[in-house]
């Protein structure tokens, strides 16, 4: 019997195209990590580009989902399915574009991909999120725990060096509803943490300027960074020429072109020195600080006079002492005792007066003369009537017995 051949090539033409559906069915995004076996040899499909077309998609926080890891077999299986639901939920909301697929997120992580995968601390999830361009990262754990199957996630905000976690519980890894439920959670999760980026543009005339934003260094020459908004300064230095630093305030979603020029600092490299410049710095003396605002011209004159004062009132003693004696010869004294008194009194306030007042204008000369030869040696300073820095103190004592 003779079989058509026309039949059986349409038959077979059918076949090959129908074999990539299948394949994709039977494949699609699952990493089992509780086998050994090379994504390669599980027909799986890591590298769905979920990328959106938008224009502004530069202007996007850069999401990227690490991968997930069950702790049962029957969670291992559903892999494929959990990645694509959790990849797709992520992207759905159009708040986040794509950093990576999960192809480009395992060779980039190399040998840390697997300890990025069971991260749940904002400690390790700075270096897979410097490594990946990322602004948002997510990890995932589907495992079986006491109150049933339950997926969590860990999502990192690398703007605030946070980690939040979230979960969602079902019956089982294959419950559509269950699935749908955690890439809706995702979906809220990175809602609530976008925010638009803003695209920096730094234009400086030095190729070899070395530019800095906040505490990173993004670049050499002209460069365009992505910057998360809000208040951030611009740092742009170079060998032998000055430094110059802006503050910007970037709002979400804004591009902001600055342009820096820079200055070379000193003396031209070739140029003789400015004598002039010179001379002017020279002759330039340091400012002095007028006698009026000292304070020591103000205690001498406090000293001064509390010693004009004891002489006044050593002098009036005195008088007293000279009357203190019976000088008629009518055999009384000339002054009562009262007078007698008040006269000692007098002498030993006078006496006071003069020793103190003589030694805090002593010591006022002193601070006048000497405190500024100490700070300015090349300045000259003579206090009020001295000669030479020389200071001169008046001793008086006045006493006498009645």
């Amino acid at each position: 019997m003779r079989i058509p051949v026309a039949p059986v090539t349409a038959l077979l033409a059918l076949a090959l195209l129908a074999a990539p559906s299948w394949a994709q069915e039977q494949g699609g995004l699952g990493l089992d990590l509780t086998s050994d076996a090379p994504a390669e040899q599980q027909g799986m499909d890591m590298g769905l580009d979920l990328r959106p077309s938008n224009p502004n998609a530069d202007l996007l926080p850069r999401f990227a989902l690490v991968g997930l890891y069950a702790t049962e077999r029957a969670g291992a299986q559903q892999a494929s399915s959990w990645l694509e639901a959790l990849a797709r939920g992520a992207l759905s909301s159009a708040m986040v574009a794509q950093a990576s697929d999960l192809v480009e997120t395992r060779e980039r992580l190399a040998e840390s991909y697997d300890a990025a995968v069971h991260c749940a601390e904002a400690a390790c999830f700075a270096e897979p999120a410097e490594l990946l361009d990322a602004d948002l990262l997510t990890t995932a754990r589907l495992s079986l725990e006491d109150t049933g199957w339950t997926l969590r996630t860990w999502t990192y905000d690398r703007d605030r060096r946070v980690v939040h976690e979230d979960f969602v519980t079902g019956r089982n890894p294959r419950d559509e509803d269950f699935v749908n439920e955690a890439a809706a959670m995702l979906s809220k999760r990175l809602t609530a943490l976008a925010q638009p980026r803003a695209m920096l543009t730094v234009n400086v005339n030095v190729p070899q300027a070395v530019v800095k934003v906040g505490e990173r260094i993004v670049g050499v020459g002209s460069v365009e960074v992505r910057q998360a908004p809000g208040a951030v300064a611009v740092e742009v230095s170079a060998d032998e020429y000055g430094t110059q630093t802006r503050t910007l305030d970037l709002a979400p979603g804004a591009r902001e072109t600055v342009d820096v020029m820079l200055e070379i600092s000193g003396p031209a490299p070739d140029g003789p020195p400015d004598d002039s410049v010179v001379g002017v710095a020279s002759s330039q003396k340091a400012p002095r600080k007028s006698l009026f605002k000292r304070p020591a011209l103000y205690t001498a004159l406090v000293g001064l006079a509390a010693v004009g004062a004891g002489v006044v009132m050593g002098m009036a003693a005195k008088d007293v002492e000279k009357r203190g004696g019976d000088a008629d010869g009518d055999g009384m004294f000339d002054v009562t005792r009262k007078e007698r008194l008040d006269a000692q009194s007098q002498a030993n306030l006078a006496t006071a007066l003069l020793v103190g007042g003589g030694a805090v204008t002593a010591g006022s000369v002193a601070w006048l003369v000497l405190v500024p030869a100490r700070s300015a040696p090349a300045s000259t300073s003579v206090a009020p009537g001295s000669g030479g820095g020389a200071s001169t103190s008046l001793h008086v004592m006045v006493g006498g017995s009645f």
